[in-house]
């Protein structure tokens, strides 16, 4: 825990009211106080350090302390005091020396000032609020809300755009005057108060220059030095789900796991289905010398996860296959796993640059723009009119200037977002929905501004890592995502975007750079299992009258935002026939539901308890796939619940 408050008046910490509000929810964790700045910090990863003046808090951890430790004569043990002393070197530029996932608090008395932060990424974000004369901040949400003197109501643009769209705007967040630090982001605290900074964007630096294989070998070493940085010295678990990226983190642990170190896999496996994947699991787990764990899970249990969820965190569980991702980060806990990896964000960071094309187009090269779209990585070939649509919606309009993209927007007849939302809030979505924002704030090509923006914010749009973060901390595990790592991302924004041209499958380089290192099967399978048919199994069939309570009854205060005639005709009569169809509906459905059990949160709703021991409300079920054990056992996922 890091949570706080600074006194932007220039008084003493404890002359803010709030003040009060923090010693109460501190408790047994320790309270510091540095003149302006009060800092309530938990025993734990990082740890306080002082040392010539400067105070230092950290929660989280340091990637690179043995290295920082040794420039400075120090133990590799002390991430606060690396942090101290680095700052008395180097300022706020120490932030850009830290690789690590934590969040930072740091006041210098001599100077009269410091700092709020957290590591590049934002992996270990800070929320803050701002009232009048005082700052307050916090690790999680929960936190800060414990601190703030009246609960805030659900913000106007963060919660409407997650509703409608399944994103929320950078710096925003769903509860109205909460806001996060995002990457390369701080807060200054000094005598003119909290001011907010940027020490770092992504930039534009040229590519890497090498053949094929220099390049792919360069990236093999990227993928491994951030995978290994990330293991525990006890016991690591990975989710694997038998797809490339959660094999290639998979292959890498095996590989760079401490000696002593115990390392085990944990996936869930769907005998008999078309999504099953089972053969590529056992395949690399063999080839690896690892012990696989594998389940089966009974498709129920996803309003049960989003109650207790909601519950704890204050916040909706926004991704509905949580079903199984969390049961397996579960079992890795329930199996000693003190750190759980994964193959997150895989898709964005080993994936390709869409709006090379416009580039191409914008400088007069037709022909190679043409020559992209017979290359575009689909997995199968492109027709006529995937090219055509590549050609007008990525290039034409990729290689127009923001204001022309923005101008044609704004007049277009049709209203954006979907049509359950009331008509004036649909209006609104429309006025806020920009999809060429990543044009603006950088300089480079168009392939490299959208890429960057992709691979560095859109995790924090989507409230992903949120979300990775929770479902481990609720079992008492740390979640690691070696793919978002900011070595390896800046590796592959510049890395040629052309070399991710491949009609034959995506991630051609990153195929490449696992030759030799995994079974071929594995290495070079074409086909991605989706699980979302499992999750819409469990949304109509078991769950189905938990969530028709949530989102047909009468009070539902969804009623705020959707036309909620609309959603009741979509629950009982809007499930397509199609699988496509069907996985839209269950998405639909699902952030509905979720949402509901948001808003039933913040006004105080008994519903929730009383879906908490309805037996139409079913927890999950899992089942080890071994002769020892056949038989089902409820999935425990946030232990203050259960």
């Amino acid at each position: 825990m890091l949570c706080g408050l600074f006194n932007c008046g220039g008084g003493g910490a404890s002359d803010v009211e709030a003040f009060r509000r923090l010693e109460r929810y501190a408790g047994s964790a320790g309270l510091v106080v540095r003149g302006p700045l009060a800092v309530a910090h938990s025993s734990g990863a990082g740890g306080t350090a002082e040392h010539d003046g400067v105070s230092c808090f950290i929660d989280g951890h340091l990637y690179n302390a043995g290295m920082l430790a040794c420039e400075l004569g120090m133990q590799a043990e002390d991430p606060a005091g690396i942090a101290v002393r680095r700052h008395r070197q180097a300022g706020a530029d120490l932030l850009r020396q830290l690789r690590g996932s934590f969040s930072l608090a740091l006041w210098d008395r001599a100077r009269g000032e410091g700092l709020l932060s957290c590591d590049l990424l934002a992996t270990r974000q800070l929320f803050i609020w701002r009232g009048v004369g005082c700052l307050l901040f916090a690790g999680e949400v929960h936190e800060l809300l414990a601190l703030v003197p009246s609960r805030p109501g659900p913000d106007p643009t963060g919660f409407l755009m997650w509703l409608a769209g399944g994103t929320c705007p950078e710096g925003t967040t769903l509860y109205e005057g909460i806001r996060r630090l995002g990457p390369g982001e701080l807060i200054r605290l000094g005598p003119r108060g909290a001011e907010p900074r940027t020490y770092w964007r992504p930039s534009y630096a040229g590519t890497l220059r090498g053949s094929r294989r220099e390049l792919a070998e360069g990236l093999r070493d990227e993928l491994k030095r951030s995978t290994g940085r990330r293991l525990s010295e006890r016991a690591t678990g990975v989710v694997l789900s038998g797809g490339l990226d959660s094999s290639i983190v998979t292959t890498f642990a095996a590989r760079r796991r401490p000696p002593a170190a115990r390392l085990r896999t944990y996936s869930a496996v769907f005998p008999g289905s078309e999504h099953d994947e089972s053969p590529k699991i056992l395949e690399l787990t063999a080839s690896l010398g690892l012990e696989p764990a594998t389940f089966q899970l009974q498709p129920q249990g996803t309003l049960r996860l989003a109650l207790e969820h909601t519950k704890r965190w204050e916040m909706p569980l926004t991704v509905a296959g949580a079903l199984i991702d969390m049961a397996m980060v579960a079992e890795a806990a329930r199996d000693g796993a003190a750190v759980v990896l994964d193959g997150q964000t895989g898709d964005e960071v080993l994936g390709f640059a869409p709006y090379l094309v416009a580039d191409r187009l914008a400088h007069g090269r037709l022909l190679s723009a043409l020559e992209l779209t017979r290359h575009w990585p689909l997995g199968r070939p492109t027709t006529r009119r995937d090219k055509i649509w590549i050609l007008r919606e990525l290039g034409l309009k990729g290689a127009a200037p923001y204001r022309l993209g923005r101008f044609v927007t704004g007049r277009r007849e049709t209203l954006a977002g979907p049509a359950w939302l009331r008509p004036e809030l649909r209006r609104r979505y429309t006025e806020l929905e920009d999809r060429w924002l990543w044009k603006l704030g950088q300089s480079g090509p168009r392939w490299w501004r959208h890429l960057a923006d992709v691979l560095v914010n859109a995790p924090h749009r989507e409230l992903r890592l949120d979300y990775l973060r929770h479902r481990a901390a609720a079992v008492g595990a740390i979640n690691e995502s070696p793919l978002y790592d900011f070595d390896l991302i800046d590796h592959c924004l510049r890395l040629p975007p052309d070399l991710a041209f491949d009609s034959r499958f995506n991630r051609p380089l990153a195929r490449e750079a696992m030759r030799g290192l995994m079974p071929e099967a594995v290495r070079l399978q074409t086909q991605k299992a989706d699980f979302s048919s499992f999750v819409v199994e469990a949304i109509k069939g078991a769950d189905a009258p938990g969530i028709e309570r949530l989102l047909t009854a009468d009070d539902a205060e969804l009623g705020a935002y959707v036309d909620l005639d609309y959603v009741r005709t979509l629950w009982h009569h809007g499930q397509p026939r199609t699988s496509l169809g069907s996985i839209s509906w269950g998405t639909t459905a699902w952030r509905l539901a979720a949402a509901e059990c948001w808003l039933r949160l913040q006004s105080c709703s008994p519903l929730l308890d009383e879906l908490l021991v309805d037996p139409d409300v079913p927890a999950p079920g899992v089942r080890a796939v071994s002769p020892a054990n056949s038989t089902f056992f409820p999935l425990v996922t946030s232990p203050r619940l259960a």
